[in-house]
């Protein structure tokens, strides 16, 4: 969930810009945005200064109207910082409709929020072409900040470089080069690419895989949950906890409350280990529109925690990495028909979970991901991966009713105790408990009121840039 969290989030951003005072040094590894705001809010220009910032111009945010300020302004002078920490609260249903609203806002002044970039299809060689490994790779590791944006005022947007990743990412970024292309390839054989390695000639991602096993390379395949990290802010040299909330509609056993989530990010993550290439790769649809194979270089911040859901090595293994290159195929495809779909299909064409649920339906019977929002209307045309899209428990439905086990699959950590907020872990205690004794209530099913709609969908609209100059920056 990369994208719709990360501009709603730019909204904190504009604010943070503009003035700061040291924090109190404690042991927590991670800040809530709470603290920070109210560091911040000390500044007494503060209000009016974010106010300019945000009512200049459209392309740096400034879309929001007279209400919206005020309430903004209310918020801050009222010193009611601890919203911030579940911002904003949207249901699944709620979500959809803002970017929806979002997207037409960009429809509307002929910009689709993303940069002109070349189509994935593009990368099909028209005729036949033969190319070796081409690993090791030539290429410098990227430097340690060359990810983060200096903010002012000792604030930094981005991630941080992992230097273990880093050594190796010049052969991760052939290696996923290679794997996109060949995932490319046409089904009638027409204008494949081919990669030659020990004597064969290999046209599929599976064909590469299997010959590098073969060659003595380990091979593993991990699913692997996250909590999105949409802020990607560091203040004081300390991470800022970020995530976006998402109201389940699932009530909180004794209180009047419903289960408010920090929405997971999940990826399969392709580990490879042998005496040529030395490559750690992830597959997800991103932000950036693109359902492909990505280098992996960055590390994350602490409290996205992580756990790996299955492993998989073997025959499995190359099964994952054969059906990863289908759905590679599959998503091309369907933008190429839908040129129309705002920002890159994000959400109509689902979020990172739902490529993911497709392989862990394949690979495991059923899904533990949530949410899950694509619209099976683009996908009829796409035999395996229509099939996989259409067999979804979608969330996005406008009568769906939140998965309380799906839910718990998508969290990051085997134990609760581990989750970085006190008040999310009570309440996930609470709902696990009345679970397993058979006594949860049934979730409501509620929608986001049009005014908050508005204001969400004006935010991801006018703020979608912000984001865009971190995926700009890993081309």
């Amino acid at each position: 969930m990369m994208g719709l969290g990360r501009a709603v989030s730019a909204l904190i951003l504009s604010g943070i810009l503009l003035c700061s005072v040291p924090l109190r040094a404690d042991e927590a590894p991670w800040l809530p945005v709470s603290q920070v705001m109210s560091e911040l809010a000390r500044n007494p220009d503060f209000v009016e200064a974010l106010y300019r910032r945000l009512g200049r111009d459209p392309k740096a945010g400034g879309i929001l109207g007279p209400d919206e300020i005020k309430r903004l302004r209310e918020m801050i002078l009222g010193k009611d910082f601890e919203g911030l920490d579940r911002f904003p609260g949207l249901t699944v249903q709620g979500m959809g409709r803002s970017v929806r609203l979002a997207g037409a806002m960009l429809d509307q002044s002929g910009d689709d929020g993303f940069p002109p970039q070349p189509a994935a299809a593009e990368a099909v060689v028209e005729a036949a072409a033969d190319e070796g490994l081409g690993i090791p790779a030539v290429g410098t590791p990227p430097a340690p900040d060359a990810y983060l944006r200096p903010l002012g005022f000792r604030l930094e947007a981005g991630d941080r470089v992992d230097p273990a990743l880093a050594e190796r990412y010049a052969d991760g970024l052939r290696l996923a080069e290679l794997l996109n292309r060949l995932s490319l390839n046409a089904p009638d054989g027409r204008g494949r690419h081919r990669v030659v390695l020990d004597g064969r000639t290999l046209d599929t991602p599976r064909a590469l895989m299997e010959t590098l096993a073969l060659g003595g390379h380990d091979v593993e395949v991990r699913d692997s949950r996250y909590f999105a990290n949409f802020g990607d802010l560091i203040y004081h040299g300390r991470d800022v906890l970020t995530p976006f909330w998402i109201d389940t509609r699932l009530p909180v056993p004794g209180t009047d409350r419903n289960l408010l989530v920090p929405v997971s990010h999940s990826q399969h993550e392709l580990v490879v280990r042998g005496p040529v290439v030395n490559a750690d790769l992830s597959f997800y649809f991103g932000i950036d529109g693109q359902a492909v194979f990505r280098p992996s270089v960055t590390r994350d911040q602490a409290w996205v925690m992580g756990r790996v859901a299955h492993r998989y090595r073997g025959e499995e293994a190359m099964e994952v990495i054969r059906l990863a290159g289908v759905i590679v195929r599959a998503y091309d495809a369907i933008k190429r028909r839908h040129p129309e779909l705002p920002f890159g299909g994000y959400y109509a064409l689902g979020v990172c979970n739902d490529v993911n649920a497709m392989i862990e339906l394949r690979m495991r019977g059923e899904t533990t991901l949530f949410p899950l929002t694509l619209d099976p209307q683009f996908f009829t045309d796409e035999g395996e991966v229509g099939r996989l899209a259409e067999s979804l428990p979608l969330d996005s439905r406008w009568r769906a009713v939140a998965d309380p086990r799906r839910i718990l699959g998508s969290l990051p950590v085997e134990d609760l105790a581990a989750l970085p907020l006190p008040s999310l872990r009570e309440d996930f205690e609470k709902v696990r408990a009345a679970l397993e004794s058979g006594r949860l209530p049934r979730p409501g099913v509620g929608d986001v009121s049009l005014l908050g709609a508005v204001a969400a969908g004006l935010l991801v609209a006018g703020l979608w840039s912000v984001h865009l100059w971190f995926v700009r920056r890993r081309r």
